[in-house]
């Protein structure tokens, strides 16, 4: 058997990109195509039907036709004669209070802003989603690259030690070898389960064919590269608005803000209840001898019973609002640990990085010069040399594993206090 079969295999699949089959999606169309998500549609749907519905609100109540018949004889001479009645057709208008009305366009206007700020939620979410797939399907293309030089390696040090097996030498090294092959062959099959899953998140969102292969292209933003800005460098100027920038900008506090306005809405329009609404109505019939006659009525509710109709009502409201406030801090305080935890990680992620790429790679480095020179000189093995690339090899692996969770962290960073300024 070939001993680096699934090597081969993931060869074949990376072969088989360059097909037909592969759409290469650099990070900037994903992002449109990301605006164009059925979530993102249905939650700009609601918010038209809100823009509609706000159309209406407040407007009078379509008036009614009144057809009367009075004095109508089911007894004597006269009887059933409609002729001998008074008859009489009008119109009737109910007029609400006009507090009431004010208050059904505050609510619509606050039903309005809760669904504008919910479909900017939903469109970030969306993004966020798309952008993390895209990031992690950008690093296991490096990924991939690497881990095909190492197994080239595991193949290279295996015929090695066969060689060196076959002239009397130490059966340790054959040994490491199969395992460290059999090691790269449990990496690709990860490999290529972390690419089919990233590959599943990215196609929910550019909503494309399960048979196509997406691969992410191009380059990462500037605002994946360096570290998000953080509120508190506005801090000491005075503002103490610029102070909560963050906070404010996140669309999901200002969703969950708006769901307080939609709570304030209702209690206004359980207090308007306590005044009265009231209706007119004209008309103009005839009466019995055929003499023209002429009708006005005015109608008032009378709210005399608020203590056990209005005013239990009012204090529901009143309840909804400090629910909606509450959940509204809630969601505040969880905002400042997400943020508060995804910079410890960043800065904890980034500290690694910096060690991987600036100490330890450079002494592998150095180590790879003295197998080398120590093989040169007839002092070691060449497997010796090739275990030192593999060591190599791994570490830059291990920094594009950290490299692609720091992005990971940073975009979400990024969604959540300033994604709404991304284009």
């Amino acid at each position: 058997m070939e001993t680096g079969w699934k090597f081969v295999s993931c060869m074949a699949l990376a072969s088989s990109l360059a097909g037909g089959d592969a759409w290469a999606l650099p990070l900037e169309e994903v992002l449109a195509r990301a605006d164009a998500a059925p979530e993102v549609a249905a939650a700009r749907a609601g918010e038209a039907a809100s823009q509609e519905w706000l159309r209406a609100a407040g407007q009078l109540p379509d008036p009614r036709l009144v057809l009367s018949v009075d004095d109508f004889a089911i007894e004597g001479d006269t009887r059933y004669r409609l002729r001998d009645s008074k008859r009489m057709v009008g119109l009737m208008q109910d007029i609400p209070a006009a507090k009431k009305r004010e208050a059904e366009r505050q609510q619509a206007k606050a039903g309005l802003l809760a669904d504008g700020r919910m479909r900017e939620f939903v469109r970030l979410a969306a993004r966020r989603e798309a952008v993390l797939a895209w990031i992690q399907l950008y690093f296991l293309a490096q990924k991939q690259s690497l881990l095909e030089q190492s197994a080239a390696e595991i193949r290279l040090r295996q015929r090695a030690t066969a060689a060196a097996l076959a002239g009397g030498g130490e059966t340790d090294d054959a040994l490491e070898s199969l395992l460290d092959r059999q090691m790269s062959d449990d990496a690709f099959d990860m490999l290529d389960r972390d690419m089919r899953q990233a590959r599943a998140r990215l196609r929910r969102v550019v909503l494309t064919s399960d048979d196509a292969v997406l691969e992410a292209t191009g380059e990462l933003p500037a605002w994946l590269k360096n570290p998000v800005a953080s509120a508190d460098a506005t801090a000491g100027h005075g503002d103490e608005s610029a102070n909560e920038f963050a906070n404010d900008a996140a669309a999901e506090l200002n969703a969950s803000q708006a769901r307080v306005g939609m709570a304030e809405a209702e209690l206004r329009m359980a207090e308007a209840d306590k005044d009265s609404d009231w209706s007119v109505e004209f008309g103009v019939g005839e009466d019995a001898m055929g003499k023209a006659m002429m009708m006005a009525k005015v109608n008032f509710s009378l709210p005399m019973f608020t203590a056990s109709r209005q005013n239990p009502r009012i204090a529901a409201a009143q309840r909804k609002l400090e629910q909606s406030k509450a959940e509204h801090q809630m969601r505040r305080a969880e905002f400042q640990r997400q943020r508060e935890e995804w910079r410890a990680e960043e800065a904890a992620l980034t500290l690694r990085i910096k060690r991987l790429t600036e100490e330890t790679l450079p002494l592998l480095t150095r180590k790879i010069a003295l197998a080398e020179a120590s093989y040169s000189g007839g002092r070691s093995s060449i497997a010796a040399l090739i275990l030192a690339r593999e060591k190599h090899l791994d570490i830059r692996i291990q920094a594009i594993d950290l490299e692609a969770e720091r992005a990971a962290v940073r975009a979400n960073l990024y969604f959540l206090s300033a994604g709404s300024a991304t284009q």
